[in-house]
């Protein structure tokens, strides 16, 4: 019997150099298995204003998108993949929840229980000026990429992932070489 692909996530705020990595990874790990890359969006935070109504609806639609992702994910027939990779999880929505001021965030995670936790989370750990830099050299840049957003978003994730299991921070502010260094520690752990 095949085994059920091994489940990466990559998470940590915009600009920390997550997708950076998880492209090295997919890159490296496709040489010697199959993977897949799963993105999640949530989009519908950003959009939020100070129209209370309009954001409740926004809040109701990012939920949603959310458990149709991981209904789609956890469905998904993973036993003809070694890896999937993970462009963003839970934990992820839930820092950023944090930062546009949705509250209760150990209840939403309670209430997503069927959301297993990832084998292994690497969450990219950089200080927000460090990826506001990096943001800026992009040729688009959101709205609400910006030291505000970004800063609430790490207290998301400081609190949030003491709500999963499996969650390793990587040093986000070295070098490119050096963060995959630790990325590649991580998978070998996992691969044992």
């Amino acid at each position: 019997m095949k085994k059920k692909a091994k489940i990466i996530a990559f998470c940590g705020i915009d600009g920390s150099g997550k997708s950076t990595q998880l492209k090295l990874t997919k890159d490296y790990l496709s040489q010697r298995a199959k993977v897949m890359v799963a993105k999640m969006d949530y989009s519908p935070l950003n959009k939020m204003g100070d129209n209370k109504v309009i954001d409740m609806f926004l809040k109701g639609y990012s939920g949603l998108k959310i458990i149709n992702y991981y209904f789609k994910l956890q469905h998904f027939d993973t036993t003809n993949y070694d890896y999937i990779l993970c462009d963003r999880h839970l934990l992820c929505y839930l820092a950023y929840a944090h930062a546009y001021g949705v509250s209760h965030l150990k209840f939403i995670r309670d209430l997503l229980f069927m959301v297993d936790d990832p084998d292994l989370t690497l969450y990219f750990d950089v200080p927000v000026q460090v990826a506001l830099d990096r943001i800026n050299k992009r040729s688009f840049r959101d709205k609400n990429e910006n030291v505000l957003t970004l800063t609430e978003a790490k207290k998301g994730y400081d609190y949030a992932m003491t709500l999963f299991k499996n969650v390793y921070k990587i040093d986000g502010n070295l070098k490119e070489a050096k963060t995959f260094e630790q990325v590649l520690d991580k998978i070998r752990v996992l691969k044992k």
